[in-house]
């Protein structure tokens, strides 16, 4: 019977699209070839990058495999040939792996597909530094986090609104590793 790969994922349509798949886990590369399909489910809940909690545990994209290459340190970027949005037609099964194997005959007929698009070609080297690069924000994010808890600043209620906006554009601007002076934060009211 043929399998489907669901990968539970905080990551986002432009963020897999940059990436060219879905990536990095931990999986058999040969059980993931076989599989048919890769069903995307999206995860609100990631320590690193909260997302929309009305979404949380509902697939939002298939995609079919084109290949599946390691990194350095053994885990495996799952890179797509064709993608497609769906409904939230399948549900994250509740499991604590982000990576499982459904029948895709019981599966496939819960969704409701956009049109296919063809996946633009993106390198390996391309791939592994979007990784290098989400990698060093998350380390930049939690020294951050274990500073502020240890620093002397006042908490964000008791800034000014003009504090608040200098608290933000800095900590962007370490995230980003840009210099201060090109981070530009601008609110439009309507």
């Amino acid at each position: 019977m043929p399998s489907i790969l669901l990968i539970f994922t905080s990551k986002q349509r432009d963020d897999i699209i940059e990436l060219g798949g879905t990536g990095w886990w931990k999986v058999d590369p040969v059980k993931a070839r076989k599989a048919s399909h890769v069903i995307l489910v999206h995860n609100a809940h990631d320590r690193m990058r909260s997302g929309d909690p009305d979404r949380h545990g509902q697939s939002f994209m298939i995609a079919t495999i084109g290949d599946v290459v390691q990194d350095e340190d053994g885990r495996w970027l799952i890179q797509f040939d064709e993608f497609a949005t769906t409904d939230a037609g399948v549900e994250w099964p509740g499991y604590r792996n982000p990576v499982t194997y459904v029948d895709s005959d019981e599966i496939l007929g819960q969704l409701t597909l956009g049109d296919w698009e063809k996946m633009a070609p993106v390198s390996l080297e391309i791939a592994k530094d979007c990784r290098r690069r989400d990698d060093a924000s998350v380390s930049r994010m939690e020294a951050r986090t274990g500073a502020s808890s240890t620093n002397d600043e006042a908490p964000i209620g008791t800034m000014t609104f003009g504090q608040i906006i200098d608290h933000h554009r800095a900590l962007l601007a370490s995230d980003l590793g840009v210099d201060l002076g090109a981070v530009r934060i601008s609110i439009e009211a309507s």
